[in-house]
């Protein structure tokens, strides 16, 4: 049976034989893959065999979780998620659905150096933007500036991340990347998510360490340089992070590395929210609004919307052991943000086949929140299909395959 601490040494060994010699002296191995496989979502396969948990690493670098032992529910039985619990949203018809919706959305290939405008109706892409010359692209970020012409890009380039601003043109047709007056990250720090406020004054940055175990969150005056870093000992790293309550408040969601974390009792992973205006520089001194653990629920990632008065979240139900066609195994799911109530499933993801007796196992692609608009209700999303959810009517979009590692705003 491999532990955590098993697979993690294997990826890393496995990373140093391929790795390009600059990177891997830039962020640690393990710390590069500790934060890939957060971005591509987990596959798990549950199999009825000896009373045992493995967890195993595929070529594709994707987490497969081997359940089994326990007796399988039948579909009558079948226990829903405590999340996943609240009724699917009714699309809307597409014309009321798209109402509000930005022209454009960006794209930053984490296997090419490039950044794409695309039409946000069709997903044509509309131009394509090649970045500075040695940045590594799998750490690229990207988040909008106020508007659909506007948008910040974190970019790589040993030992630093410096960051961008890229001016989309009438129509689409072109953009122009100029680097931005602030400080760049500490040598071998990389941005793991971005966030302009809605006012496009500050830029919020989740800030990975070299090593991988170690994060923060800083915010930045756009206008000044100026910075201001909150920091904890805890071990672990924020992202998703998401301006709310006009700017005075940061939600990130925080990934616990603690020897506490597999404990939903000890562990601190989740989504919190930091009030920017209060004093001191404690990254844990708010409160946690949602836990990464909720019964039989896995939340994988989790924003505030603008107002701060709802959350929507990324949710894989790991209470499933055997599953009917059609079971909901995972979704996107809005949540009342001051009682942690769900409000309604924007998208479910439900199980492709039946678990029969004897199977090898079920495969589930637990659905990723890529990006959210300045209103939260456009969403990006990735799972099966790449595309836009709409007030709960998805749309898939060409350009991007499903689970590809891509960081995207709108």
């Amino acid at each position: 049976m491999l532990t955590d601490h098993d697979l993690q040494t294997e990826l890393a060994a496995a990373f140093r034989e391929q790795a390009d010699p600059v990177s891997e002296a830039a962020v640690d191995p393990a710390g590069i893959f500790r934060r890939a496989m957060r971005r591509r979502r987990r596959r798990r396969v549950a199999v009825r065999a000896v009373s045992v948990l493995a967890v195993i690493a595929v070529a594709a670098g994707a987490f497969v979780v081997i359940r089994a032992g326990r007796p399988a529910l039948g579909p009558a039985d079948q226990p829903p998620g405590l999340l996943l619990d609240a009724a699917v949203a009714a699309a809307p018809p597409a014309r009321a659905a798209v109402s509000g919706m930005p022209r454009y959305y960006v794209t930053a290939d984490h296997v090419r150096p490039v950044a794409e405008v695309h039409d946000s109706a069709t997903g044509k892409t509309l131009c394509v933007v090649r970045l500075p010359g040695g940045i590594d692209p799998k750490m690229s970020q990207v988040a909008a500036a106020g508007n659909d012409h506007t948008f910040v890009l974190a970019l790589f380039s040993f030992p630093r991340t410096r960051f961008y601003l890229m001016r989309v043109a009438a129509g689409g047709c072109s953009a122009r990347l100029a680097s931005l007056p602030i400080p760049s990250l500490p040598a071998g720090a990389v941005a793991d998510a971005l966030a302009v406020s809605a006012d496009g004054s500050r830029l919020a940055v989740s800030v990975q360490f070299s090593g991988g175990q170690r994060g923060a969150v800083e915010v930045v005056s756009l206008a000044t340089g100026a910075v201001r870093m909150w920091t904890t000992g805890r071990p672990g790293v924020p992202g998703d992070l998401s301006w709310a309550d006009s700017g005075r408040g940061l939600g990130f969601f925080w990934r616990d590395d603690s020897p506490g974390s597999g404990s939903p009792r000890r562990s601190r992973s989740g989504l919190w929210l930091l009030n920017t205006t209060a004093p001191g520089s404690d990254l844990m001194s708010g409160r946690r609004i949602l836990p990464a653990l909720v019964g039989g629920d896995d939340v994988q990632s989790a924003v505030l919307t603008p107002d701060g008065s709802t959350v929507i979240a990324s949710v894989t139900y790991d209470g499933v052991y055997r599953v009917s066609r059609g079971t909901v195994v995972g979704g996107l799911v809005e949540l009342s943000a001051r009682t942690g109530r769900p409000l309604r499933t924007l998208l479910a993801q439900r199980a492709a086949y039946s678990a029969d007796p004897g199977d090898t196992g079920w495969y589930i692609t637990s659905p990723s929140l890529v990006a959210a608009d300045a209103t939260g209700n456009h969403l990006l999303v990735s799972g099966d299909r790449f595309g836009r959810l709409d007030h709960g009517r998805f749309t898939a979009l060409p350009g991007v395959a499903p689970q590809s590692a891509i960081a995207a705003a709108w």
